[in-house]
Parts: C-alpha cells; structure tokens; sequence
C-alpha cells in the first residue's frame, strides 16, 4: 500500500516536472494588447484537439449518411438492410487487425509521419466519396457495384484512421496527459455535432415534402458532411504543421540564448559554432516522434494491464447505448411539442448522451475537479459497473404501443442516457491520460499508443456484437 503511494506520488511529481519544463520554454505565438495571446502549447492542444475531431469524423460520415444510402440502394433492399452491420463489421474488423499490425511495427518508425499518410488518405477518401453523392454516373450506377465500392472506401478509411490514430496516440503519450486530454475532447465534440446536424436538418425539411426535392436536400448535406470530413484533415495537417515550425523554431532560439549566456572567447569560437551546429540538429532530430527500440507486448501488458482492459470494457460496454437510443421513445408522443415526436426525440437523445460525454471528457482536463480516475483498480472496476445502466434502460419505454414501462417518465431516461455519456468520457479520458505516466521511457510510451488502440478496436468490435444479442433480448 505505502509502496503505490509512492509509485503514485512518484509519477505525480514527473508530471509536475513536465510542466515546469514546457511553461519555461512555452512560446507567445500571438498577442493583441492585453486582450489575447497565445501560447505554444494552446495551440498544441487545440492542433490535438482537431486531430480528436479528425479521428472520429469519418466513422460518423458512414454512419450518418446511412438515411442517404437508404434511399441510394431502394432498388435492392438486401443492401439496404445490411448497409449498417456491414459498414461496422468491415471498420471494426479492419481497425483491430491493422492496429494490431501498427502496434508490431515499431522500430525505427516516425509517429508524426503517420499521422500525416492517415489523414491525407483520409482527405481524398472523403472528397470522393463526397463526389458519389453528386456525380449522377456514379449515383445511376449499379447498386451492387457501388455497394462495393462504397464497403471499400469503409476499409481504405478504417485504415487510414488507425495511422493517423497510432501516430496521434503515440506523441501525446510522449508529450504529455493534457495533450491526450485534447484528444478526447476533440472525439467527444465529433460525436456532439453529427446530432445538433440532424436535429437541425429535421427541424428545417420536416416529415413532408416532395420525395425529389428530400432526396436532393439530403445528396447535398451528405456532400457537405463528407466534404468536412476533409477539411478538418486538412486544418489539422496546417496546425500540426505550424506547430513543427514554432517548436523547431524555439530550439533555435533556446541553443542561441545558451550561447548568449556563456562567455565565449574569440578563439573558441569557431569551435562553439561548429558544436552549436552539431547540437541543432541532434536537438531537431531528438524532437520528431521516432521510436528507437521495439517494445513487446508482454513489457507492455505488465504496466497497462488494468488500463487496457478499462479501455475494452468501457468501449464494449459504451456499444449499448445506441441499440436503447433507437428503439425507446418519448412516453408523450401525443404530445404537440416537437421534442416528443420521434424523428426529433431520437436524435435529440444522441445530443443527450454524446454532450455528457462531452462533459466527462472536458471535466477531466481541469485538475481542480479531481474528475481523472488515476488508480488503475479503481478505473476497471468502474467499468464494469457501468453494466448496471442495461437492466436500468430496460425499465424505461423499450416497448412502445405495446407494454407500459416500468418507469414511466422522460426525465428518467434522459438522465441515464446522461450519466452513461458522462461515465463513457470519464473512464476513456482518465485511461488514455495516465498510460504515459505508467511507462519508464519514450519508446514504451510511443509504443503504448499502438498498443491502447488494440484494445480501443477489440473492444468496439465485441460491443458491436453485444449490440447485436442486446437488440434480440430487447426486441422479444
């Protein structure tokens, strides 16, 4: 017990020592008077930020254009029927092998260039996909042909995802807990905008209208949808760039303000400038993400055991809330108030989840709310709690127009879609922020990004098949 205090306290006071470290080099980027500045690191968590926005951004794409690929398939409705569970089983499928993959590669391997591959694939994937949705060759095309092609764009974007993921992970566990704090809130507001989008959408055609003028209505949302998807890649490349720059900037800046300081005789200096020069590039070298020494599995299961499978559980667990999100409704649907109609009361309970979630994730960015889980014990057995919302969902209106439920009110529901959003952004955000202060060195911690992802995809993938057996138990 005395001993994981001191572990703790150990690792508390190297989290300390980090952050003296970046604010005694952190640099003003920009300042307008009095009024704003900002700060090398302000903009390295909001390029952080982005990037969590661009990680989850395309999986929403498929996932929201699945009301536009009803309509694209309605001549073959097999395809139709499949579209979802299919477009899950390639991703998730793709993820956690190709994770897995990542997570083996590690010598030698440049973190920050796999971010830049991932999300320039990302990029075209999405400007065409964005182009099938406007192009009428590609729209009359034959279904099943296009089904295809549509399932592969699933796969390259899966792919694409995991790099940019592996390489995003692997830095913020170098650089530091608020940097896979950013992360996290960027994933969260990815979740948070895809439901005010479809709530807006509802609210502006409505339920009526000619069936032409809906299906044109919807061509374009998906196009802007996936035209975003690739603009956000785009702003996140601009940013990680501008931050490359102001760091190699600043290493300059920190060798010549030593060489400064030191009193440098006439003749030492030709050769304080040939070992200055030698410095620079050994410090521009040391300062890009490349992992030296492969790190095994078992290293890494031995420190992050209790973290990862956190993680497995949290996601497989999290992987409920849609299958309840669907099916139960307003217990008010006589009601004239427009949040009680079901086009609008499903999505605004995807709003619900994904805001607490949101919430979780941000709360656990301010130290003072003491909201990040750092006891690895704590943080599974707090997983597995959550199992409880299941049992607890089933007591609100899971059957409507058939049976009563067992507690009949909106209220109810709407807090447990909360509280499971908040628990979901708490528990993923503490894990991810402390698997970099249970690592010894920076190759472990590069190597952990690899290694949480793994986990992050098995544990998607069995929740969506938990999913799959939830709704048979839902729907008997």
């Amino acid at each position: 017990m005395e001993a994981n205090r001191r572990d703790d306290e150990d690792m508390e006071g190297q989290e300390l020592h980090h952050q003296q470290q970046s604010k005694k080099v952190d640099l003003t980027i920009m300042k307008v008077g009095e009024i704003f500045s900002l700060e090398l690191s302000q903009l390295k968590y909001l390029t952080f930020m982005i990037m969590g926005v661009a990680l989850l951004w395309p999986w929403n794409c498929f996932l929201s254009a699945s009301a536009f690929y009803g309509t694209r398939f309605s001549n073959t409705l097999s395809l139709v029927k499949i579209y979802s569970s299919t477009m899950m089983s390639v991703s998730t499928i793709t993820s956690t092998a190709y994770n897995f993959y990542l997570s083996q590669k590690q010598t030698g391997v440049n973190y920050r260039k796999r971010v830049h591959i991932g999300l320039n694939m990302t990029i075209f994937i999405f400007v065409f996909m964005a182009i099938t949705c406007v192009v009428q060759l590609l729209i009359d095309m034959d279904d099943t042909a296009f089904f295809i092609i549509l399932m592969f764009m699933v796969f390259l974007s899966a792919a694409a995802t995991c790099l940019a993921q592996n390489g995003v992970m692997a830095m913020v566990n170098v650089m530091g807990s608020r940097y896979a704090n950013a992360v996290m809130v960027g994933q969260a507001i990815a979740g948070v905008l895809p439901s005010c989008a479809l709530i807006v959408s509802v609210l502006l055609v409505g339920e009526k209208g000619s069936e032409e003028k809906h299906k044109i209505e919807k061509d374009f949302g998906v196009f802007m949808y996936y035209i975003t998807a690739s603009l956000i890649c785009i702003v996140g490349l601009s940013l990680l760039y501008l931050v490359t720059q102001y760091e190699s900037g600043l290493e300059y800046h920190k060798l010549d303000q030593i060489t400064q300081d030191d009193n440098v005789f006439p003749e030492e200096e030709g050769q304080e400038e040939e070992e200055r020069e030698e410095q620079e590039e050994q410090e521009l070298v040391d300062s890009i993400p490349t992992q030296k020494q492969f790190v095994p599995f078992f290293q890494l299961w031995s420190k992050l055991k209790l973290i990862v499978m956190t993680i497995f559980f949290t996601f497989s667990i999290t992987l409920a809330f849609p299958v309840f999100a669907s099916v139960v409704e307003s217990n008010h649907t006589e009601s004239k108030f427009k949040l009680f109609n079901k086009q609008i009361f499903v999505p605004f309970i995807y709003l619900i989840w994904n805001l607490g979630d949101l919430l979780g994730r941000v709360s656990c960015g301010f130290p003072r709310l003491n909201m990040v889980v750092t006891s690895p014990r704590i943080l599974i057995t707090y997983s597995l709690a959550r199992l409880v919302f299941i049992p607890l969902f089933l007591t609100c209106n899971v059957h409507p127009g058939v049976s009563e439920p067992l507690i009949k009110s909106d209220i109810w529901y709407i807090l447990l879609q909360l509280l499971f959003g908040i628990s979901n952004g708490q528990l993923c955000t503490s894990s991810f922020m402390i698997v970099g202060k249970h690592c010894d060195t920076d190759d472990e911690k590069e190597a952990a990004g690899g290694f949480t992802s793994v986990f992050l995809s098995v544990g998607l993938a069995v929740g969506s098949i938990f999913s799959y057996l939830l709704v048979l138990v839902v729907n008997q």
